[in-house]
């Protein structure tokens, strides 16, 4: 009995020790130094449970079990070796450590602790060349053990990771990520101070108030604009986290010929994609500021046949200094809200909806921008600051609704009595009346194969200061099959401000006029592609913001010997309005091809390019682009009969008024024009006389002339 029990003590002994031998975790491979494993670009899965700590003391933290890698480098750049991000991971408190040369001796050249922000993750970058070999350390704080995942890439020269590198811009938008980008500045807002940077040089060409922000963009950005390199809380102008959604806004005042950098980076160490837009504008002057917040909401309310109707919510923010007027009807002052959709496909920019104006009745006094709401004590007005926004469901009561032409889109100028909703605004409506209004045709997957939708927000506010960010659009997703319900997704990204035009990528956009008097603009945009065969596509969108004359033609100078082809042009419906909807006729004559309406004297219900309207014009040619001028003819009686705009034509062209052909229009062209005009130059249908052609029809007349004037006296 005995010998049984010592036996079965024996017995149980070893049991117990082989059950502690079983649950020690075996050191790892390369728990020392000397024993490093290979480490190479992409993911290494690492884990440091039963490691040892056999390295020296570390400058980033207190160090404990550690394991070790070899890294030779296979590039001549940045190297980025990160726990944080896309397939990278720690779930302990790592640390991460990297010394020079292939020996276990050689000097620490990055160090880091708590790198992402989870607070767990590492990650250090630092220059390599191509065959540098490094020791690589991951160890845990304070003797912290665990298993993560260890991203390494070794970049080509990364655009703009450094200040001193920083990418130089002018205005416009842009796009990037901060993905394997390294840290060489900080700021004093959004937790960034060592998170991944990028860089942008900006140098101002004139005095102005710039609008930087990074609304669109995928991560949490902080976006922050510095008067020196590298850019620190010291030399910082300005400093933003969180305005437009997870994207960020600062406006600063810079001064011609002054240079200034401007770095991206993310919340505690957040990295990804980004959107920026850069816009230098003047300064408002004192007064109300109708601006554009984010858009949340676009829904379909109805259905009529192939029609359905639709409304956005309109989140208007007060930007300036002055409350807003928001008096409700029969008192005029108060805003206009109307709903743009446009399709981006096979690069073409088209508008294929519009709705009448949503009139405001009241306004609330929130902060959905952030701004800080000084609030108004009553409804009348909003408050500096402040925003209202009526949702989705509001914007499409019709008896809200009124139509565009009752509204001047420069002054804000508005009239009650007599009005439609004096007279109609109780009257039935059909289910899509007076709403956004989008065919079935135009959204269907299968009959637009790739296509892009951008919705559009536009408020017209009579006492707004700065008309430009009174418009704000965000692309659509949208889902669904006709003759049923669609859907309409506007969560991301965020919107930006300015109209719907400038998100026609690669297209050149021309302001006309560039300068103000007593009436808006128009902005033409245009494409030129070389389709093969010795011929060139030319694509024009033509963009009435805030024009009240509104547009009845547009002319590209053409030479003689040019060959044009598949003429075309678009128009979105003017949505009942009263307009005929019939399509502008093309004509070449006088050494131009033009689009037209009827005159406004012929036929006051015609088709004009109204404000808030894009309309779409297209040829092909023989001949290659070149800097050419683009002429509006305007619609509503006044001076000037036209305006003049520096765009793309078929190169070979005679511009406008440049009588003598000598690429300048100054006073030596006057006399020649003069020829033309009296006819004791020969017909005017001679090619001589093209040049004198600013109406675009096939007589010289005073339109002409004065069509001339504005070329000589304006820009």
């Amino acid at each position: 009995m005995i010998t049984i029990r010592v036996w079965k003590r024996v017995v149980l002994t070893l049991a117990i020790s082989g059950l502690i031998c079983a649950g020690a975790a075996a050191q790892p491979a390369n728990n020392n130094c000397a024993a490093a494993l290979p480490l190479s670009e992409g993911s290494t899965p690492f884990n440091t449970a039963g490691a040892t700590n056999d390295g020296p003391a570390a400058s980033c933290g207190q160090i404990g079990a550690d394991i070790w890698y070899t890294y030779t480098a296979t590039c001549d750049s940045t190297v980025v070796m990160s726990m944080c991000g896309t397939g990278a991971s720690s779930n302990y408190d790592a640390m991460l450590v990297v010394y020079n040369g292939a020996s276990c001796v050689g000097a620490e050249i990055a160090c880091n602790d708590d790198f992402c922000g989870s607070g767990l993750g590492s990650q250090v970058s630092f220059p390599a060349t191509n065959g540098q070999q490094f020791k690589v350390r991951v160890a845990g704080w304070s003797g912290a053990q665990g298993s993560g995942v260890l991203n390494v890439i070794c970049q080509p020269p990364f655009p703009g990771d450094n200040c001193p590198n920083a990418v130089a811009i002018t205005e416009g938008s842009y796009t990037g990520t901060t993905a394997g980008a390294s840290n060489d500045g900080s700021a004093d807002c959004g937790s960034s101070a060592s998170s991944a940077d990028v860089w942008y040089r900006y140098t101002a060409t004139q005095d102005c108030e710039l609008w930087i922000d990074t609304c669109g963009s995928s991560f949490d950005t902080v976006l922050s604009a510095h008067t020196g390199c590298p850019g620190t809380p010291a030399n910082q102008l300005a400093c933003n986290d969180d305005t437009c959604g997870v994207g960020s806004r600062v406006i600063v005042n810079v001064t011609s010929g002054t240079t200034y950098w401007i770095r991206i980076a993310g919340w505690q160490g957040a990295t990804g994609s980004y959107a920026l837009h850069v816009l230098c504008q003047q300064p408002s002057a004192p007064g109300a500021d109708a601006y554009i917040g984010e858009i949340n909401q676009f829904q379909q309310f109805g259905r009529l046949g192939d029609v359905v109707g639709c409304a956005l919510d309109s989140p208007l923010c007060n930007a300036g200094t002055q409350p807003l007027d928001w008096y409700g009807n029969p008192d005029p002052r108060h805003p206009f809200a109307a709903f743009n959709m446009y399709r981006l496909m096979s690069d073409r920019f088209e508008q294929i909806g519009q709705s009448w104006c949503k009139h405001g009745f009241g306004a609330g006094q929130s902060d959905a921008c952030g701004f800080g709401c000084i609030p108004y004590p009553n409804s009348t007005h909003l408050g500096v600051g402040c925003s209202d926004t009526y949702d989705a469901g509001t914007n499409a009561n019709q008896q809200f609704l009124g139509p565009r032409y009752e509204i001047n889109p420069w002054t804000g100028s508005y009239t009650y009595p007599g009005s439609y909703l004096q007279l109609h605004a109780n009257d039935p409506h059909n289910p899509v009346e007076h709403r956004l209004q989008l065919h079935d045709a135009d959204l269907a997957a299968a009959q637009n194969p790739g296509a892009v939708y951008v919705g559009e927000v536009y408020i017209v506010c009579h006492d707004d200061v700065n008309h430009m960010n009174s418009s704000g659009r965000e692309p659509v997703t949208v889902t669904g099959v006709p003759g049923g319900v669609w859907n309409f997704n506007v969560g991301a990204p965020a919107t930006v401000n300015g109209p719907a035009i400038q998100s026609w990528p690669g297209a050149t956009l021309t302001t006309i006029p560039p300068n103000l008097i007593d009436d808006g603009r128009s902005i033409l945009a245009v494409k030129v592609t070389d389709i093969g065969n010795g011929t060139w596509h030319y694509e024009y969108a033509l963009y009435n913001h805030d024009m009240d004359r509104a547009v009845r033609s547009l002319r590209i100078p053409v030479a003689s010997t040019t060959v044009v082809t598949n003429i075309g042009f678009h128009a979105v419906e003017s949505g009942g309005e009263g307009y005929n909807n019939a399509p502008w006729t093309s004509a070449i004559a006088g050494g131009a091809l033009t689009w037209s309406t009827d005159p406004y004297e012929v036929n006051p219900a015609a088709n004009p390019l109204r404000w808030g309207t894009l309309y779409n014009f297209r040829f092909d040619a023989n001949v290659g682009p070149a800097q050419s001028i683009g002429t509006l003819g305007l619609y509503k009686p006044g001076t000037p009969a036209t305006l003049t705009g520096v765009t793309q034509g078929p190169s070979g062209a005679v511009g406008l008024g440049d009588m003598n052909q000598d690429a300048h229009v100054d006073l030596r062209d006057v006399a020649a024009f003069d020829n033309c005009f009296t006819g004791s130059g020969g017909a005017p249908a001679t090619n001589d006389c093209e040049p004198a052609h600013f109406d675009g029809d096939t007589d010289i007349d005073l339109t002409d002339y004065a069509g001339l004037e504005a070329v000589l006296t304006g820009p």
